[in-house]
């Protein structure tokens, strides 16, 4: 495990947010960014526990169908808000370039957007009745969040404090708005330990099965997880992994690796496995599968049809499970009529 800062004495006391509650159930969260796909999947499948959000710290905000969705569910339900800030996809468009992901999180840990960051603290404390779970970026690499070789990632020249200072930092400023908070670090598969900001400062009641976080000077309380096709060994087009396996070995020694409760923070099934209902559904099987297995408390399933929304048809497809008969069925029996799963 990569060297981390200990900066217990900088962050604020954050309210307890439950994350689980009893033995051997997940909440189910439906994501991302459009509230009428969320309340799609609400009126013909069930009420969700919680939405997923975006917004970066270089414009300090959420993105336009985030408010409108944070807004539309915070109207009416007060449940989870999984809110993804991220940097490290727009480096290239705010003065770094790709090699540069330690200066930017060392930037971050220095104030240097503290303003863009209390400017979306204010804006989530308008809303007290829900549950946040705050990801520090996303998908944290140590190319994107640790390299310092100005020409070329390059792990020799890793700088593993960087980014444990700036989730410190980050988690300082939006928490001294916010206290209906929790946070979340989520690596890429295989990366957790490099730059986990430390867990020795984190207290917790309960085990991994019946958790009640609290951070009393803590940086980490969740492990974000992302599960797409890739990560349960379905191909995505030509590109194939793990195959005649089930779970990538990655994914295992990260899970191994959790002593914090785990969440999947994002996950979707993709080409072709959307294409035919029984490879849809063998998506479905081995997600839920991992989720029962390991006792996640979360299970974030991004439902959208992502072509409409300018994704890459190669890459991505229609995910939503209420428009597809046979899936809608499967899951209405699976999940839903499941009671380990827990809904809004």
């Amino acid at each position: 495990m990569g060297s981390f800062w200990h900066l217990a004495l900088l962050i604020p006391t954050v309210t307890a947010v439950p994350l689980k509650p009893r033995t051997g159930q997940t909440y189910l969260s439906i994501g991302q960014n459009y509230l009428d796909e969320w309340q799609s999947f609400q009126s013909s499948i069930e009420t969700p526990a919680g939405i997923s959000v975006y917004g970066d710290i270089w414009s300090g905000a959420l993105n336009s169908d985030s408010q409108n969705l944070l807004s539309g569910y915070a109207g009416s339900q007060s449940g989870f808000v999984e809110v993804g800030m991220s940097w490290k996809d727009a480096m290239t468009d705010n003065g770094y370039t790709q090699y540069q992901g330690a200066l930017v999180c060392d930037n971050i840990a220095n104030g240097q957007y503290d303003s863009n960051l209390n400017a979306l603290g204010s804006y989530l404390a308008g809303y007290p009745n829900v549950k946040y779970i705050f990801r520090v970026d996303y998908e944290v690499s140590g190319n994107l969040h640790a390299n310092t070789n100005p020409n070329e990632f390059d792990s020799s020249t890793f700088d593993l404090t960087a980014y444990p200072k700036a989730f410190a930092h980050v988690r300082s400023v939006i928490s001294s708005h916010v206290s209906n908070i929790t946070f979340m670090y989520h690596p890429v598969r295989g990366e957790a330990s490099l730059l986990y900001p430390g867990d020795d400062v984190v207290d917790y009641q309960g085990s991994l099965a019946n958790i009640d976080v609290y951070s009393k000077q803590g940086l980490t309380t969740i492990l974000g997880f992302s599960i797409f096709n890739n990560d349960v060994c379905l191909p995505v087009g030509s590109t194939t992994n793990c195959e005649g396996s089930t779970l990538d070995p990655n994914v295992i020694i990260d899970i191994n690796f959790a002593t914090k409760p785990k969440w999947v923070a994002e996950s979707s099934v993709q080409p072709a496995a959307c294409d035919d209902p029984s490879d849809f559904i063998t998506y479905l099987t081995r997600v839920t599968n991992m989720i029962q297995q390991y006792e996640f408390a979360g299970w974030t399933y991004i439902n959208s049809n992502w072509p409409v929304h300018g994704w890459d048809s190669n890459d991505w497809c229609d995910s939503r499970i209420e428009t597809n008969a046979p899936i809608a069925s499967w899951f209405q029996t699976n999940v839903v009529s499941n009671n380990a799963y827990v809904f809004g």
